[in-house]
């Protein structure tokens, strides 16, 4: 096991350490962080680094994996420092963690191509990327041992800083070098449906983004809609079709993919729009912003929504989680049923 902290148990450590440090002034919530985080162009290797060390110490404090998930993207990778790292460029060089916090942070499909239902924060940072973090025996590790183990996030905490410059060298940060931990894909564990719908999902993503304006943070992904063509219509072979976000306005709101206008009257209207019994936002002569290559090279889309005990991190509709992704704990891996969190 990691370790058995809950995170109320955190904050009732934190709650007795704090009386004794005298070098803690003001009256922040335990766990919660204030401080100014850098802007995307002021990223560094070495502040990179250094917030790898710091997630490190949370990584490998004494906290469950459910607790753990909640202290990463609750408290440490709040709105204004995850819009500041996921617009780095993809040529920047991220230490391992980070990137694997900064994965499970967004929506964006991994290598693999989709997040597949079911998975876990544990099993994708250990088993899908070799990120080990430090155990603690159950025999042996005693309340001291969980204590200094807390003691990272503590100082961090009482600094208010996350880039808190005096963490110690923590366990197998080394491995976290850009280009150390080498690992496999894991092509086997995500279908060929799950990676198309994860890749429509995102453009349907990308089109609100670019016609509409879209939310930076979602608690569900996006679901592709479409529509069945009413028979009363001309063949669809003579229809006006259109991808990308200069469709229908309607139909990017709707998060559907390809807006087919039949050729049949003078006033042209789609056919979900039809369907729908709704004006048609239908424009011609527009230019097709998908010739921009950033289009579908965004830095990183977009980002999940904070996550909440009680609540997900990851992926519930269409972005390779059709069907069902909760299991029971009879279909579940003894190393699974540890696990609360997980994407559904």
């Amino acid at each position: 096991m990691v370790g058995t902290w809950t995170e109320k148990h955190t904050q009732k450590y934190f709650r007795a350490a704090v009386k004794k440090r005298v070098d803690f002034i003001g009256t922040r919530k335990h766990l919660e962080f204030t401080d100014q985080v850098p802007p995307t162009h002021e990223w560094t290797a070495e502040l990179l680094e250094q917030f790898n060390r710091n997630l490190r110490g949370v990584y490998n404090g004494p906290f469950d994996w459910e607790t753990t998930e909640v202290l990463l993207m609750k408290y440490i990778m709040t709105d204004d420092l995850l819009n500041s790292l996921k617009n780095l460029s993809k040529d920047v060089a991220l230490p391992h963690l980070v990137r694997l916090v900064l994965d499970w942070a967004c929506w964006d499909p991994p290598e693999e191509g989709a997040w597949p239902p079911g998975l876990s924060m544990r099993r994708y940072f250990m088993k899908w990327r070799h990120c080990e973090p430090l155990n603690f025996k159950s025999d042996t590790s005693t309340d001291v041992d969980m204590e200094q183990a807390a003691n990272a996030l503590l100082d961090m905490w009482i600094a208010n800083d996350r880039l808190y410059a005096d963490t110690p060298v923590q366990y197998r940060e080394a491995e976290d070098v850009p280009g150390v931990t080498q690992y496999k894909l894991r092509m086997q564990d995500v279908t060929d449906e799950q990676r198309r719908e994860a890749a429509e999902a995102l453009e349907a993503y990308l089109n609100q983004e670019w016609r509409c304006g879209a939310p930076l943070q979602m608690k569900a992904w996006i679901k592709v809609r479409s529509y069945k063509r009413p028979e009363n219509l001309p063949p669809a072979e003579n229809d006006t079709v259109i991808r990308g976000p200069y469709m229908c306005l309607q139909c990017v709101k709707a998060c559907i993919l390809e807006c087919r206008v039949p050729n049949d009257t003078e006033l042209p209207k789609c056919v979900s729009c039809r369907v729908r019994k709704i004006k048609c936002a239908y424009q011609t002569e527009l230019v097709d912003p998908r010739a921009d290559p950033a289009f579908f090279n965004p830095p990183r889309a977009l980002s999940k929504a904070s996550v909440s005990q009680g609540s997900s991190a990851g992926p519930s509709s269409s972005a390779g989680a059709s069907g069902s992704a909760k299991r029971t704990a009879d279909t579940l891996s003894e190393e699974e049923r540890e696990v609360k969190h997980t994407r559904s």
